[in-house]
């Protein structure tokens, strides 16, 4: 600080701010970017984790309710609404579940008609397994 030459100190000639220099290493910064407004199968996998493959499928699943923008192969669906989306199926599991055990009882019923009743087969999970959930089963006579 300067001091003023008579000897006599005023207050309005005080700088109350400093100047310095810092050095951050690095590994010491973290710098965060916006989210994207738009989720493409380029950026799904960094914003929501879910695989590219994974987010295609869904957003070509017959019934999918959101809008789909397409430039050239890039398929863009709104973020926000895309997470919206993810969080109402993750809350409303049970119904399918109910619909899925109205088959079987259906399934049962039709087999039991006939003498018949079904046998569970143990589930491969394989990728070769035909599509639309059908599966291979063997029937047992009662």
């Amino acid at each position: 600080m300067e001091r003023p030459l008579g000897g006599s100190q005023r207050l309005g000639t005080i700088n109350p701010t400093a100047t310095a220099t810092l050095a951050i290493p690095l590994d010491g910064l973290t710098i965060t970017a916006p989210q994207p407004e738009m989720l493409s199968q380029k950026n799904v996998e960094a914003v929501t984790g879910i695989p590219a493959r994974i987010f295609l499928d869904t957003i070509r699943a017959p019934g999918f309710p959101l809008p789909v923008a397409k430039l050239g192969k890039l398929r863009l669906v709104q973020r926000e609404a895309f997470v919206a989306y993810l969080q109402a199926l993750a809350t409303q599991p049970a119904p399918r579940r109910d619909a899925e055990a109205e088959e079987r009882t259906r399934v049962a019923a039709v087999l039991a008609s006939a003498g018949l009743e079904p046998v569970r087969c143990a589930r491969t999970d394989r990728a070769s397994a035909p599509l639309d959930g059908a599966r291979r089963g063997r029937l047992r006579q009662k």
